[in-house]
């Protein structure tokens, strides 16, 4: 599928409210797969792995150990004229910029002396073509763009 002249969406965008609880997988996993068709398709396991990673986040930070919703979006966007698949995943928890503070973990080091934690982040800043954090009204939304055919 291309874009349109336009500018229009190429696909629409999918959009689920669960709870913040990883055992959500699942079912953003299964609406991945039905969006992530042909030639999209080897982006699959990428984008599984930084909804993954920005899920466990929101369920690690966002509501200080309390139960909350997550909302989920996805779907294939035209950005800065090239095909791309948008990611959005958003809550009304505590602001937490899961870029702000990350830092590049020490790949040099053995495993058993790396701290815990930063690796995710790493690799979805790795993964993304681009990535951003806002906060508006109350709620966190932080974004991905992974662009199609590798094109950047």
């Amino acid at each position: 599928m291309k874009p349109s002249n336009n500018g229009d969406f190429v696909t629409p965008i999918t959009t689920v409210s669960l709870p913040a609880d990883l055992s959500e997988l699942e079912q953003i996993n299964q609406r991945l797969e039905q969006l992530l068709t042909g030639d999209m398709q080897p982006l699959l396991l990428k984008t599984e792995l930084i909804v993954e990673e920005l899920l466990a986040n929101i369920c690690s930070y966002a509501y200080g150990g309390k139960s909350g919703q997550a909302y989920f979006a996805c779907g294939v966007v035209n950005f800065d004229g090239k095909r791309a698949i948008l990611i959005q995943l958003s809550d009304h928890g505590h602001a937490f910029d899961p870029f702000a503070n990350a830092r590049d973990p020490d790949l040099n080091l053995a495993l058993e002396d790396r701290p815990i934690g930063g690796l995710g982040l790493h690799l979805v800043r790795e993964i993304a073509s681009h990535y951003a954090y806002i906060r508006i009204d109350d709620c966190n939304q932080t974004q991905i763009i992974l662009t199609i055919d590798g094109q950047d």
